[in-house]
C-alpha cells in the first residue's frame, strides 16, 4: 500500500519515513475529503507521528476541513510545498491557523522542504 487516493482530489504515500500528501492542481477541500486525508494518514502511519509534506499549489480548503486537518497527534512536522506568489500569501494566511503541536514551514522547494522534515529525525537519533 504505498499510495492511497483521497477522495480523487489527491493521493498520499509514505516514502522515506515522509507523509507526502500531493493534492490536485485546482482541488477543493471539503470535510469529507479532510476526513478521508485523515483516514490515510492514519493508515500509513499506523499510530506514529509523522513528518508531512503537503503540495498546496492551487488547492482551497473549506473552514470546516481547516478546523479537522491536519490532527496534531498524527504529524511531528509539516512542510508546506507551494509554487507561486498565490501560494505564498495562502500559506502565510494559514499558518497562524493550523492546530498547534508541531512546528509548520512553507517551502518553494522540495528538496528543501524534505531537509527540513528529516532534521526532527535525526535530531532524535543523536
Amino acid at each position: 500500500m504505498s499510495k492511497l487516493d483521497i477522495k480523487g482530489k489527491g493521493t498520499m504515500e509514505l516514502s522515506g519515513g515522509i507523509l507526502h500528501l500531493r493534492w490536485k492542481q485546482g482541488a477543493y477541500v471539503g470535510i469529507d475529503v479532510a476526513k478521508a486525508a485523515l483516514e490515510a494518514i492514519s493508515t500509513l502511519g499506523q499510530g506514529a507521528r509523522l513528518p508531512m509534506l503537503v503540495e498546496i499549489q492551487g488547492v482551497t480548503h473549506s473552514a470546516a476541513a481547516r478546523k479537522v486537518f491536519p490532527d496534531p497527534s498524527s504529524i511531528s512536522r509539516m512542510a508546506l510545498l507551494g509554487s507561486s506568489p498565490v501560494d505564498r500569501v495562502i500559506a502565510m494566511f494559514r499558518l497562524p491557523l493550523l492546530p498547534v503541536g508541531f512546528p509548520v514551514r512553507y517551502f518553494t522547494s522540495p528538496d528543501k522542504a524534505t531537509e527540513w522534515l528529516l532534521e526532527d529525525s535525526a535530531e532524535s537519533r543523536k
